[in-house]
């Protein structure tokens, strides 16, 4: 987009392109997208265990289906994190390019080609992370989503105090990076991952659509609330906001690890 940005193609073009894009994918999905892993001739995929309708049996009816999630406390803050997470990722997915023209001066086109340093770097973090996790086992991912969001946090203080009359403006950038790649990973498993723990084959798409739901309720603020942040403190005011984001969103995902830290623990039985 900004390559295209630099040769002068307008709004309406950019428009069109993305229209292409999207033709590419709809046509990829249509000839190569399956239902299931089983339709290429895959075992299927085994549910875990510890899921909420594990204890409950299968549901019958969509508030069957509803209920044991939303009274699960591990699952409740698997929301609140998405919630919290997706506000982070929104603002800079939304305000990178602002910033970057704004406050590090930045041509147009220029801004726009450098914000994709997030969803790059983010890339690469959601693939690591889910090799990673894949070696640490599920009990983990609180875990990493934890450690993840503490250091966001601390590169949104480091964000903070940046200026380019003293940093320059490659500094900025790369903390961007750093953001993306502290965020980005962790956050990937609470749509993904963790719905599936909880919801099981019996509700990980009604799971997953909850914790996304709730997270663009989060997106929804980065437009707004962040905007207004930036007007009245500058851009300094909406990292610091972020960074509160980020770290009490941490102490939720330490939380979250001790409670599924216990749901594992085996039962410990007197001796006979």
């Amino acid at each position: 987009m900004g390559l295209l940005l630099h040769f002068g193609v307008s709004w309406r073009g950019l428009f069109l392109f993305g229209a292409g894009v999207a033709g590419c994918m709809f046509l990829a999905n249509l000839l190569f997208l399956r239902e299931s892993r089983a339709d290429e001739g895959h075992p299927e995929a085994l549910a875990n265990p510890g899921n909420v309708f594990a204890a409950v049996g299968a549901p019958k009816s969509f508030l069957t289906l509803v209920l044991p999630l939303l009274r699960s406390r591990p699952f409740l803050m698997v929301c609140l994190l998405g919630f919290a997470t997706t506000m982070v990722r929104e603002t800079f997915n939304t305000w990178t390019p602002v910033y970057l023209r704004d406050f590090l001066g930045y041509g147009v086109s220029r801004a726009a080609a450098l914000s994709a340093i997030f969803p790059g770097v983010g890339a690469i973090s959601v693939l690591l992370a889910g090799w990673v996790s894949d070696r640490l086992g599920r009990n983990y991912r609180a875990l990493l989503l934890a450690l993840g969001l503490a250091a966001t946090a601390a590169a949104l203080l480091i964000l903070t105090g940046l200026r380019p009359a003293t940093a320059g403006t490659v500094l900025p950038v790369a903390m961007i990076g750093v953001v993306a790649f502290c965020l980005l990973g962790p956050y990937a498993f609470l749509p993904g991952a963790f719905a599936l723990d909880f919801g099981g084959k019996q509700a990980g798409a009604v799971a997953s659509g909850l914790v996304d739901g709730t997270g663009y309720l989060g997106g929804v603020l980065a437009g707004t609330v962040m905007a207004r942040l930036a007007v009245a403190f500058g851009w300094g005011g909406v990292f610091v906001a972020l960074a509160a984001v980020s770290a009490l969103a941490a102490l939720g995902a330490g939380y979250l690890y001790v409670l599924n830290a216990r749901a594992a623990a085996p039962t410990q039985r007197p001796p006979a």
